[in-house]
């Protein structure tokens, strides 16, 4: 019986359609959270009728919608105030001052602590942060790389971009303090 030989060009060929097949996920896309999360599901968080939102896991109280929107509705009203980073945080400190509440920009590990790993645009649930713009965001946290670069949050996926001209006018959240 003669051994069959499998000729090279035959051999790469199976590799390319091997690759091909187990590559097919590669591609795939998370749903979008408004999909994904059934109406009512807060997933973690207690909400209140005046925008408030508390994440059980970490005690964080968070505003539901971004800073220069109010909560109204049952829903953010308004559009979202876009600031440089230094105007953003003299923002979140003018109204700490006059709300006198201890209201800050969300740091780095705060906004990973909301992110949705299973699904997308936005990387948050919907039902918490009502109507939140898919956009960067900023966060208080600082770059260790140069002074003109500062940390912003995709939310579209929920990633981190430390690189951010701190000059860039984006959108923010709003945390209080827990002592505050």
């Amino acid at each position: 019986m003669p051994i069959s030989i499998i000729r090279p060009r035959h051999l790469l060929g199976l590799v390319f359609i091997s690759l091909g097949l187990a590559g097919c996920d590669f591609y795939a896309t998370a749903p979008s959270c408004l999909d994904y999360f059934e109406p009512g599901d807060r997933s973690g968080f207690i909400t209140d009728d005046n925008g408030l939102a508390k994440q059980t896991a970490t005690d964080t109280l968070w505003y539901r919608c971004a800073a220069g929107q109010r909560f109204s509705g049952a829903r953010c009203q308004g559009d979202p105030t876009k600031l440089d980073w230094d105007g953003a945080m003299a923002y979140a400190q003018e109204f700490a001052e006059k709300s006198g509440k201890a209201w800050r920009i969300a740091n780095n590990e705060e906004m990973q602590s909301i992110q949705q790993s299973a699904c997308q645009s936005p990387s948050v649930n919907p039902n918490v942060f009502k109507g939140i713009e898919v956009n960067n965001y900023w966060t208080s946290s600082e770059t260790w790389s140069h002074d003109s670069l500062r940390c912003s949050t995709y939310l579209f996926q929920g990633t981190m971009y430390c690189r951010q001209a701190r000059n860039t006018e984006l959108p923010f959240l709003l945390v209080l303090d827990r002592d505050g």
